[in-house]
């Protein structure tokens, strides 16, 4: 960003480049020179040609730039942070699937989550992706899914018919 600015400054602050020529000149020995003013008398002018540079990008074509510059080192940022979350990710299932290998070589049986303590932690995250955009109906339907897997199994359903 520093660079863009820093750019945007030279080329703000570079005086105006007044139009020019060059001119082809060879002089009555043969020597053949180019130069920006015409060609002296006694040398013969070979050619002219227009010397004024193309204008330079104007302030908003400079803006562009760095605003895209600046975009594109966002995307990859945000792609490394990507590729590091992955990374992360794959060697944290090595890792669990190292341990779960351990375990069972020594016997011991894995920890199983209870039913409610999933369907809490499936809520939660059902939660924490507003993108899924979840209506009032599925929120209330997700509860009672979480009620329902919470019951106790041996305890006795209030029928609703009775409770009228």
């Amino acid at each position: 960003m520093k660079i863009g600015f820093l750019f945007l400054a030279l080329v703000l602050a570079a005086p105006a480049v007044r139009a020019e020529a060059l001119y082809k000149c060879t002089d009555a020995a043969g020597a053949v020179s180019i130069q920006s003013s015409p060609c002296p008398k006694g040398s013969t002018q070979v050619w002219k040609r227009d010397a004024t540079p193309d204008p330079g990008p104007t302030p908003e074509q400079l803006a562009a730039r760095v605003a895209l510059a600046e975009a594109e080192a966002q995307r990859a940022a945000e792609q490394a942070r990507e590729a590091e979350a992955l990374r992360l990710a794959e060697e944290a299932k090595r890792e669990a699937e190292a341990q779960r290998l351990a375990d069972e070589a020594a016997g011991l049986r894995p920890e199983r989550k209870s039913e409610c303590t999933l369907a809490h932690d499936f809520a939660d995250a059902a939660a924490a992706k507003p993108w899924l955009q979840l209506s009032d109906f599925q929120q209330r339907r997700l509860r009672e899914w979480v009620i329902e897997q919470c019951r106790d199994p041996d305890a006795p359903v209030a029928d609703e018919a009775t409770s009228l």
